[in-house]
């Protein structure tokens, strides 16, 4: 099963449009968000895209009252950080971040090195990192949004291989 990785697409709509357009070209009908949606009108571009969403807010996330009710009631599947979840007999847990970017960084290595969990997706640095530990995946898709790093970039994930496909947008 492949899956879309996205994180940190802070309200940059025209991105936003671009990555659900291209999991759909690609035929991905599930999309893992690691936080940073930020506005309710952004979450609402996954609405009737056949896409089924798992995600987390972000430290930057307003009106998170608002997205909770847009996702309650619609089954859009948003929720506080941590989030964990088991695709296609997969193990994973979803965190935006934690702190500042290196102890966000610590908390992902611990997570994959000492958690039950055999992915670990996370966001907030806006970097790209896409690392093995053992058998084990740590992945942060970097930025939909484009604008702190200058990429705009999400993942495709194979859940049976751990592999992992950057593309930029």
């Amino acid at each position: 099963m492949l899956v879309g990785v996205l994180s940190d697409t802070h309200d940059n709509l025209n991105n936003v449009e671009k990555a659900i357009n291209l999991l759909k070209r690609k035929k991905i009908t599930t999309v893992i968000h690691a936080g940073d949606i930020i506005a309710p009108f952004t979450l609402r571009k996954f609405l009737n895209t056949g896409l089924k969403f798992y995600g987390v807010f972000g430290n930057n996330d307003g009106e998170i009252f608002l997205l909770s009710k847009i996702a309650l009631s619609t089954g859009l599947n948003l929720k506080p950080q941590p989030y964990e979840l088991e695709l296609d007999g997969r193990k994973i847990i979803i965190f935006h971040g934690m702190g500042g970017m290196e102890e966000t960084k610590r908390v992902a290595y611990a997570l994959v090195r000492y958690g039950n969990y055999d992915i670990v997706i996370f966001g907030h640095t806006h970097e790209v990192m896409v690392e093995k530990v053992e058998d084990k995946l740590l992945l942060n898709p970097g930025e939909v949004f484009g604008g702190l790093t200058g990429k705009a970039t999400l993942a495709i994930l194979d859940l049976e291989t751990l592999e992992v496909e950057i593309i930029e947008l």
